[in-house]
């Protein structure tokens, strides 16, 4: 595929583009859901072709093809290219994209058993034991679900500036939901694993044991009442605390919606927004985790970004159009979800970095308050700064001790009034579950978490 792509910008660049890049990809994947005991779905993706973006005086143009022949690849750069032209033409904000020193590098993701090698009748049976393991823990479980997904992949990336990255990108995931219901109370359970990597990650100890932990959250959140509502002073898990690093604050440090317009942080870089504890990183460049990457989308080495250091603004998220807009280099964040799209700035391994405190400690110096654990759901307006996260379980705090459970507990906030609440930050960071991150139509890959984080004043309520 190298060839074919390097001859496809060059083409586009004769044609008039003043910058033009390339993702060509092959893929290979599986789905597989099965829910209640019942194969609902199995699913195996092939499926080939490239993206091609061409640039011209601020403007974008982008074509697709499933056709990997060179005949069609040099059409879909033609299109590319004229649809730049007259994209240009309306563009109202004029910019070019810097050079940049061309990179040629290969790179595959470290895969010891290779899905594609794996028979799909493994697959399905590995899903059903889950499944049934759900549904035989209690004859309270009424309801299951046990998910498998896997990629494997090769992809091209190659650009104006000579770059042509090659990334054998090979990822696997399963999940478990489990329903329980008594007394007419209905309360879902759920764990994850997931990882870059092949389908050595389905024999782990912790995928072998999302069903146990998917069932007895479930069972536990049965015997519980819904919280107290009001303002509390509450302890945030790693996986809370990575769901406020990424939906709240993340979201918000993409570039593409600061110049959008639709960031609450728009205009305060050097600015404190949080308590001098925190400190927000997203790092695409640690490796066994789902959000890893190598290289980005257009073909940049991936880099730590450094978003907010010790509750000051650093920085944010950019890829080559953003930085180019607002003067600072792009730091590899592009990525899209196949080639038939344009790869867009996305988060990867998002979290807050660990503090000095032990959340021993933290524990024993809240009289009263909520231990919150876990996440359901959660939903923010990055323009306002608002969000509102479904907690899996929630424990009463009292005078330094973890008390009653509660279920359907919901936190909210503005978050630059939160995260400027912070009392302390433990020491026990760790990246939570994986996920889909959806933006723009497309998911990524990411991964979130921190350690746990003691926050004053956050808006608690809770269902009957």
């Amino acid at each position: 595929m190298e060839d074919i792509a390097v001859t496809a910008v060059e083409h586009a660049r004769k044609l008039g583009a003043e910058f033009a890049d390339i993702r060509a990809e092959k893929v290979t994947g599986t789905n597989i859901v099965v829910m209640d005991g019942k194969t609902k779905t199995v699913m195996s993706l092939v499926e080939s072709g490239c993206g091609i973006r061409a640039f011209i005086g601020g403007g974008w143009g982008f074509a697709v093809t499933n056709n990997l022949g060179q005949v069609p690849v040099k059409k879909a750069a033609e299109a590319a290219v004229k649809m730049a032209g007259a994209s240009s033409a309306k563009a109202k904000v004029k910019f070019r994209i810097p050079d940049r020193k061309g990179i040629r590098r290969t790179e595959a993701y470290r895969c010891r058993e290779r899905p594609s090698e794996v028979r799909i009748e493994d697959k399905l049976a590995f899903a059903l034991e889950q499944d049934g393991h759900m549904r035989k823990a209690d004859p309270r479980i009424k309801s299951t679900n046990a998910r498998y997904d896997d990629s494997e992949g090769e992809r091209v990336v190659a650009n104006s500036f000579g770059t042509v990255v090659r990334t054998m990108d090979t990822w696997t995931l399963g999940a478990c939901s489990a329903w329980a219901r008594s007394d007419g109370v209905m309360q879902r359970g759920h764990d994850a694993v997931g990882n870059v990597g092949g389908y050595e990650l389905m024999r782990t100890e912790g995928a072998l044991a999302m069903a146990e932990k998917a069932s007895s959250m479930g069972l536990r959140l049965l015997d519980s009442k819904p919280p107290p509502a009001g303002n509390f002073t509450c302890v945030l898990d790693s996986k809370l605390t990575g769901l406020m690093a990424h939906e709240a604050f993340g979201h918000a440090c993409e570039a593409d919606a600061v110049l959008a317009g639709a960031c609450v942080l728009e205009g305060k870089l050097g600015e404190v927004v949080a308590d001098e504890q925190v400190s927000l990183i997203d790092d695409p460049t640690i490796k066994s985790t789902f959000g890893y990457f190598g290289y980005d989308w257009e073909g940049v080495k991936s880099s730590r970004h450094v978003l907010i250091e010790k509750g000051v603004l650093k920085g944010y998220m950019h890829n080559l159009e953003t930085g180019a807009r607002m003067g600072v280099p792009t730091n590899g964040a592009a990525r899209s979800q196949a080639f038939s799209s344009p790869p867009i700035i996305r988060m990867s391994n998002t979290f807050i970095a660990p503090g000095e405190w032990k959340k021993d400690e933290i524990i024993e110096e809240t009289k009263k308050g909520l231990l919150a654990v876990g996440t359901q759901h959660g939903y923010v307006e990055p323009a306002k700064g608002q969000f509102m996260f479904r907690c899996d379980e929630a424990y009463e705090i009292k005078d330094g001790e973890v008390g009653q459970m509660y279920r359907d507990a919901s936190l909210s906030g503005v978050i630059l009034e939160v995260l400027k609440n912070v009392k302390c930050v433990a020491d026990d960071l760790r990246l939570g579950d994986p996920g889909y991150c959806g933006k723009g139509g497309q998911l990524a890959r990411t991964t979130d978490g921190g350690p746990h984080m003691c926050i004053k004043n956050i808006v608690v309520a809770g269902l009957a």
